[in-house]
């Protein structure tokens, strides 16, 4: 008789949460941006048993308290389940080795405009295929490619909880799509300074002996005279938080009001405060000057 390496999903309650991370979905797909997208669409094309799909409701109830992603350790996550304390997630994806770091770094320096995209948000498709051609795969050709464990006693790999854990992947990955290489084992910050450190060594440095120093006197430098300190004046802006519109609601946001509205009213209120404060310095230089026998 064949025995198979997962069981009947069995159903159990969980506990309710308070202030987990939830899903931005309530319904339908996970994933907004194509890169998302495809991060689902390839784990749910291996045969890994209908726990997949159950993931769904453990990720949309806000049962992941806890979900971080790292270069040295990938995913650590913490699932609410049935039980007192919650399950202790871990996933990681098969590392680049140090020929393929050193390869992405170069096919991302060739175009500059690769960098400035996924810094602003934004994974160009042309550079997937240019990875493809390289032999770098950023989406894991098969299950056995991911390496995922869970402190609860199903024997099912994946488990719900691991499988919750997928599915808000898939909107971290949307707000940052340099976390897909942040779970290949490429840590941000140090390959960001690696390729700025080179772009510094390509350029012609002869002369950064011979640099005449700059004045310490920030006067001198500009050659200007100093002029009287003009008024404060201020004008109130016509939309609040517009920069927070523009990069959207932040990954793990774990309260239950809306992201863009808390944030628009927080800037509200900022403004006004600050209104309040430059008015009542100006009366009070207008009121010195007032006084003033010039």
């Amino acid at each position: 008789m064949a025995y198979y390496w997962y069981r009947k999903a069995t159903s159990s309650t969980p506990k309710s949460v308070t202030g987990g991370i939830k899903a931005q979905t309530k319904r339908g797909a996970f994933g907004q941006k194509w890169w998302g997208i495809q991060w689902i669409t390839t784990l749910e094309s291996f045969d890994i048993g209908e726990r997949i799909t159950r993931g769904k409701s453990y990720a949309r109830k806000g049962q992941v308290t806890d979900l971080v992603i790292n270069a040295k350790k990938g995913v650590l996550a913490k699932v609410q389940g049935s039980r007192v304390r919650p399950y202790k997630v871990a996933i990681t994806l098969t590392p680049y080795s140090k020929e393929q770091k050193v390869l992405l770094a170069q096919k991302l320096t060739s175009k500059p405009i690769y960098i400035a995209q996924l810094l602003s948000g934004e994974m160009p498709e042309n550079l997937v295929r240019l990875f493809k051609t390289a032999g770098l795969s950023l989406f894991p050709g098969k299950y056995n490619d991911l390496t995922t464990t869970c402190s609860c006693p199903d024997y099912s790999n994946p488990c719900k909880h691991i499988a919750a854990v997928f599915y808000l992947m898939a909107e971290a990955f949307d707000q940052d799509p340099f976390l897909l290489f942040t779970l290949r084992g490429v840590d941000k910050e140090e390959f960001l300074k690696k390729i700025g450190h080179k772009r510094q060594t390509d350029g012609d440095d002869e002369n950064s002996d011979t640099q005449e120093p700059l004045p310490a006197e920030h006067s001198i430098f500009w050659h200007y005279a100093p002029s009287p300190e003009p008024s404060c004046l201020h004008t109130s802006p016509t939309a609040h938080a517009t920069m927070v519109k523009r990069l959207g609601s932040i990954s793990y946001w774990r309260s239950t009001k809306n992201f863009i509205t808390t944030m628009e009213t927080t800037y509200s209120q900022v403004s006004l405060l600050a209104e309040k404060i430059i008015d009542l310095q100006t009366a009070e230089q207008e009121k010195i000057a007032a006084q003033s026998p010039d």
